[in-house]
């Protein structure tokens, strides 16, 4: 058995060292290729996981490193793709180059599915077992898209860290994989071992020991995925800046996002000095985490990140959260990945949660965000929104949404719409109807142009039906 396993940021690649280490991927014998993707929008100018320092001991734990975007290039990780009719030529290409045998069986250990490069590899290598390896606060709730048959057939595993104690993650659970947990403090201990390592870059930067009285704010990139503008994230991190200081701490230590501009960095400099705290620019190529076991703050500060999650679980960090409350209105879709993580630290920050008491309100999201996998969670959903209408708990919620899905909680229609809306249902179901019937008769017409003339045979009764509702 060959074990073929892909990351793409060095955080993934910590937790799969510790689940390693702690004998939870098999026995050592087992042949283990690491496969690296680096899905940064520019490759070319950020460095891959295998490059990044503290990385080196780790790459010991793997009989073969693959650079992914070299086997793949000129293409990037995100956009390739592959046929059907080429599969199995790639497979035999990349048995023969990574010396697996053509009957060799392969468990195929990738990050999240469906998305590339993890779902391309899926399909190269068609009869590999799958487990899927699930790092941060998302694998706590669904998936983006649905898996395909064959996907979901081979499925097998689900790895995550216990970042979260007694909730278990509802990543592909309408699936029902076995499910392996990482303890956190198996992922501190390789946490550590890197922190040891990167020593003369952490003393460069006068971070290798613990500074105290201090808070870490981390920095996230909201603005670069289009949440919300550069002035609404710059505003964001000088909350963080107030926040320390309202806290009584005396030293600001700012981990600026790998991928984020640094333009922000001197006006918090600025609103630092301007209320007596020392600043500390933490601008190195190292995980936050890394950072945190060195300098050992007491407070995490960031508004929804992965960070203040590991903070906790960790070391036993206090954190806290800003902005939350403003990303629960902006952030949209309603399905977007990000919203399971607010959520969860909005709740555990500002929504009077206890970590125990929140596996409804994730199940009621979770069903809200994806209710067609999800669907074993509608009932779970409609018990939390009975009791949760009228109160704080809505604001998890869009009322379109609820209103969408048949929810407590959902918009109420006016009567005199009510006929109207019903009628427009039917409309589009006679459409639907027609185009059928004219298909199997060989003529294709979309819908949309049928409605038209559905329209004109309906339009009798559609105003019969208007004319008789009272106006109101």
């Amino acid at each position: 058995m060959t074990q073929i396993i892909q990351i793409s940021t060095q955080y993934q690649l910590a937790n799969i060292v510790a689940l390693i280490r702690a004998g939870r991927l098999g026995e050592a014998k087992e042949r283990r290729i690491l496969v690296i993707a680096n899905n940064s929008f520019a490759p070319e100018l950020t460095p891959a996981a295998d490059d990044m320092p503290g990385s080196a001991g780790l790459l010991t734990h793997f009989d073969l490193i693959i650079d992914w975007n070299a086997t793949i290039w000129p293409n990037h990780p995100k956009a390739f793709g592959i046929s059907g009719e080429r599969a199995p030529l790639m497979q035999r290409s990349l048995r023969s180059g990574w010396a697996i045998a053509d009957d060799e069986p392969i468990d195929l250990i990738v990050e999240s599915l469906p998305g590339h490069p993890a779902g391309v590899l899926t399909q190269i290598f068609t009869t590999a077992r799958i487990s899927v390896h699930s790092d941060g606060l998302m694998s706590y709730g669904p998936i983006r898209n649905p898996l395909s048959l064959p996907q979901y057939q081979r499925l097998s595993t689900i790895y995550y860290t216990d970042l979260l104690p007694g909730i278990t993650p509802r990543q592909l659970a309408e699936h029902s994989p076995d499910r392996v947990v990482l303890p956190a403090a198996d992922l501190k201990s390789v946490i550590e071992d890197m922190a040891a390592e990167v020593a003369p870059d952490l003393a460069a930067a006068d971070l290798a020991d613990p500074i105290p009285d201090a808070a870490m704010v981390l920095g996230q990139y909201l603005a670069q995925i289009d949440l919300i503008t550069a002035e609404e994230e710059l505003d964001l991190h000088l909350q963080m800046i107030d926040e320390v200081k309202a806290r009584g701490l005396s030293t600001v230590i700012f981990k600026p996002h790998p991928t984020s501009a640094r333009t922000t960095i001197e006006p918090l400099r600025q609103r630092s000095h301007e209320l007596g705290l020392e600043f500390v620019l933490a601008d190195v190529s190292l995980l936050a985490e890394i950072v945190i076991a060195t300098t050992r703050p007491q407070l995490v500060v960031s508004c929804y990140s992965t960070g203040l999650a590991t903070a906790r679980a960790l070391f036993g960090t206090a954190t806290a959260a800003i902005g939350t409350s403003m990303m629960l209105e902006v952030l949209a879709p309603y399905q977007n990945s990000n919203r399971i993580p607010l959520t969860i630290v909005d709740a555990l920050h500002s929504g009077g949660y206890a970590l125990k008491d929140l596996g409804p309100l994730i199940d009621a999201v979770t069903y809200c965000m994806q209710s067609e996998t999800a669907s074993y969670l509608r009932d779970n959903a409609i018990e939390f929104l009975e009791s949760a209408v009228g109160g704080e708990d809505m604001k998890y919620f869009k009322r379109k949404r609820l209103s969408k899905l048949d929810l407590p909680g959902q918009l109420e229609i006016p009567a005199h719409r009510k006929g109207l809306s019903s009628a427009k249902r039917r409309l589009r179901t006679q459409a639907k109807r027609a185009q059928h019937t004219l298909k199997t008769y060989g003529i294709s017409i979309d819908a949309p142009k049928l409605v038209p003339k559905v329209k004109s045979t309906l339009n009798s009764k559609l105003s019969m039906k208007l004319r008789s509702e009272p106006d109101r």
